[in-house]
């Protein structure tokens, strides 16, 4: 809570020490003044393997005199602590059943409270473990944490006097199946959902709207991507037989997930590192092990740990989470294909020229499709922001996302033609149609090769309006791409990269080592740090916060900085001893306060910061509503302003970006979140302070023409994208931008408004 003040560390976090090593020195008049309190909280973790010795008796000590002792206890001394203890407590059993839950539902709050009230009287200690968790029968949260249904297997563990008498109680109370009565294995695939349901066909000529996620254009055949094969689940061999199946092909995916990892710079290569994590998971492979052993086929125990897993991270109101189930269900789907001999890495054989249609796309999927057979990908849900459509752009794929349950009934072979500039998918065109579009393809690629010669030029539009290009990027890597791609600098240096995945944060030569890479590599350019943007969705392990029951609105961003000032001031004072030939432009994200800028303002100053000096300058990011409302107060306290338009739209219009139903609604161009940019760009010309878009709009060639015409002439985005939108700008004007934009306020929906746009691009 003193925020450091008055104390002085001799070390560092991480590093090794050695007894009488001095860890900390501090002013005792401060602490006395400054402290809450000077209680001192010691907790003994393991207290098995360890003991307190020599503790000393409440009250005042001398300088130098222990307090306590720490020390190890060996093998024998704990057994022989065991051999010391009570002859009842000594011969105390442990009896376990495992039941088969019958409850419809699975244990939910009723039965919990009832299985709860009847070992109430009896003198037994009582468990329930399923799926890798245990949860004490005292506590009914514990129990519904389980997330058990009806068909799960759980083991129930009873330990005391009556501990015999409490698994006949629990075990009815579980209302377990009889012998023989079976529960069908639910499976992904088997699941009622819209992909399997019979719908009407598609008549030719229909034209569906979608959301453009990967810009360019597709014709092609209709592929209807169905979930992959899986395993049987009747077993073909001995419990040893299956298990050593089972580590087989475990082990076949590991040497390709190995191989994709070690391709350093390639696309996906990250993602295989986190599924090798996913893959090696205890929580799984022991699960399925214990599966194998029970009778159940080695690719029906690996897919019921699996989904064990998903269930237990579907519990959780996290998205980074959701996401980590997408990989295990990949992972899955690997395992599953080489257990009935297929190859790990392919998932299906594209017809030529494919237009790929699903209700969703994994990572995986899209990487292991043939690219010179994939014309182009629409999604029934998805999202823009997705980790999918990341990829489709860096791997120059057009795809379309949230067209709908409609695009699930095209009947496979349907010839289509995919439009990811102005969001369309063409069902059956006719013929001349067909050609018109060819022709905008070969007209298309063309214009491709002369956009990535002129993608290192300048933007100018066609009133001679410069509009200046920058990446997005979050690496050294990303920085030397987006030079290559003709970028004029960096809007968004991501540096939650260096904080996550790993067990503590990054210190200060580590982080000023990385910053210099990315100078180094984006030379004279412009250079924008976003600083730690994390909580929410972005969990870091080594900074505890507490559950929340909406995380997108709880500590994140700015907050969780200011919480913990350390890593801020850390990272501030690496950007300022940061040498770039351009001011380092340090920007700080989630502001929703006056406070919050003044609080930074404040930590600034206390690292020695001058506000005249020239080399670094401070803003804020524009993404919550509250930023935007008191932007002409903000504008009078930075430099310069960065509208992330993903968080605009979400906070506005109160949709989770990441929530697939609502994809065909979340949309950056509905006239509230317009409306929000123009009063931040009037603000920033009111005070003369530069204003930039660095979300996903930046890089949309419907939502560029917009943005122009609300003021914004600085726009951050993929570097992939950077040649493409150049492209678009020079061919359009500021006026004829601002007489569409102001056309576009006025209307009722982002529907209307992507409508509205389309008849301009068109003209």
């Amino acid at each position: 809570n003193m925020q450091g003040d008055g104390f002085e560390a001799h070390v560092q976090a991480g590093q090794k020490v050695e007894a009488g090593q001095l860890l900390l020195s501090f002013d005792l008049e401060k602490v006395l003044r400054g402290a809450a309190s000077l209680r001192t909280p010691v907790l003994l973790l393991q207290s098995d393997s360890y003991s307190l010795q020599r503790v000393c008796a409440e009250g005042v000590v001398s300088f130098d005199e222990v307090i306590f002792e720490v020390h190890r206890v060996s093998k024998d001394e704990q057994a022989g602590a065991a051999a010391d203890l009570p002859a009842t407590e000594m011969a105390e059993e442990s009896h376990s059943r495992t039941v088969v839950i019958g409850l419809k539902h699975g244990i939910h709050a009723r039965p919990a409270a009832g299985l709860i009230a009847a070992i109430k009287e009896l003198d037994a200690r009582v468990s329930l473990a399923y799926g890798g968790q245990t949860a004490d029968l005292r506590s009914p949260v514990a129990l519904m944490s389980l997330s058990t249904e009806r068909g799960a297997r759980v083991t129930v563990n009873a330990s005391g006097p009556d501990a015999l008498r409490a698994l006949d109680v629990v075990a009815a109370g579980l209302e377990p199946l009889a012998d023989g009565e079976t529960v069908p294995e639910e499976q992904e695939h088997d699941k009622p959902d819209a992909a399997n349901e019979p719908q009407e066909p598609i008549p030719a000529g229909t034209v569906l709207r979608a959301l453009p996620a990967s810009p360019g254009l597709g014709q092609g055949t209709a592929f209807s991507l169905r979930q992959s094969t899986s395993s049987s689940s009747v077993s073909t061999g001995t419990p040893e037989e299956e298990r050593d199946a089972l580590d087989a092909a475990v082990e076949r995916v590991r040497a390709y997930l190995s191989e994709l990892a070690a391709a350093d710079g390639e696309t996906g290569a990250d993602i295989a590192r986190a599924h090798l994590a996913l893959l090696d998971d205890p929580l799984v492979v022991d699960r399925a092990h214990e599966l194998v052993e029970q009778g159940l086929a080695a690719g029906a125990a690996w897919q019921r740990a699996v989904k064990d897993a998903i269930t237990m991270l579907s519990r959780l109101e996290d998205p980074r989470m959701r996401e980590r189930a997408d990989d295990l269900k990949d992972i899955d789907l690997r395992v599953q294909r080489v257990l009935v001999g297929e190859d790990p890495r392919q998932a299906f054989e594209l017809p030529h020229q494919a237009i790929v249609l699903a209700e969703n796309l994994l990572p995986s999927q899209l990487l292991e499709m043939d690219r010179s057979r994939l014309a182009g990908i629409c999604l029934a849900a998805g999202g823009v922001t997705s980790h999918v459509a990341i990829l489709a752009i860096a791997m120059n794929v057009p795809m379309l996302v949230a067209a709908g349950e409609q695009v699930l009934a095209i009947e496979a072979g349907s010839d289509l033609l995919l439009d990811a500039e102005l969001g369309e998918l063409e069902v059956g065109p006719q013929a001349e149609a067909a050609e018109r579009f060819a022709a905008r393809i070969d007209d298309a690629k063309r214009l491709g090769q002369m956009e990535a010669g002129a993608a290192r030029q300048p933007c100018f539009t066609r009133d001679d309006v410069q509009i200046h290009i920058h990446a997005n990027i979050a690496s050294a890597a990303d920085a030397q791409s987006a030079v290559e791609c003709g970028a004029e600098g960096c809007g968004l240096l991501r540096t939650e990269f260096l904080f996550m995945d790993r067990v503590h944060a990054p210190d200060l030569e580590e982080q000023l080592r990385v910053y210099r890479d990315v100078s180094s590599a984006l030379g004279d350019r412009s250079l924008v740090v976003r600083t730690l943007d994390a909580g929410g969705d972005k969990p870091i392990s080594y900074i505890q916060q507490a559950p929340e029951e909406n995380p997108a609105l709880g500590v994140r961003g700015i907050r969780l900085s200011l919480a913990h000032r350390g890593l801020l001031e850390t990272q501030l004072q690496a950007l300022l001893q940061l040498d770039h030939p351009q001011p380092v432009r340090v920007m700080i994200p989630m502001i929703s306060s006056v406070e919050e800028v003044e609080e930074v303002k404040d930590v600034l100053a206390r690292l020695g910061f001058d506000a005249s000096d020239a080399q670094l300058k401070l803003g804020v990011m524009i993404e919550t509503p509250a930023a935007a409302l008191i932007s002409d107060r903000l504008s009078q306290m930075v430099d310069f302003f960065s509208i992330g338009t993903n968080d605009l739209a979400q906070y506005t219009l109160c949709m989770d970006r990441g929530e697939p139903s609502l994809a065909r609604s979340f949309d950056t161009l509905h006239p509230a979140v317009l409306r929000l940019i123009r009063q931040t760009a009037k603000a920033a010309d009111r005070a003369g302070v530069p204003v930039a878009v660095c979300g996903a709009a930046a890089g949309d060639p419907v939502a560029a023409p917009l943005l122009l015409g609300l003021g914004i002439r600085e726009l951050s985005m993929p570097a992939g994208l950077i040649a493409r939108q150049k492209a678009h700008l020079r061919k359009i004007s500021t006026v004829e931008c601002e007489e569409l934009a102001s056309t576009a306020l006025e209307l009722g929906s982002a529907r209307a408004v992507r409508e509205l746009v389309r008849e301009f691009l068109m003209a």
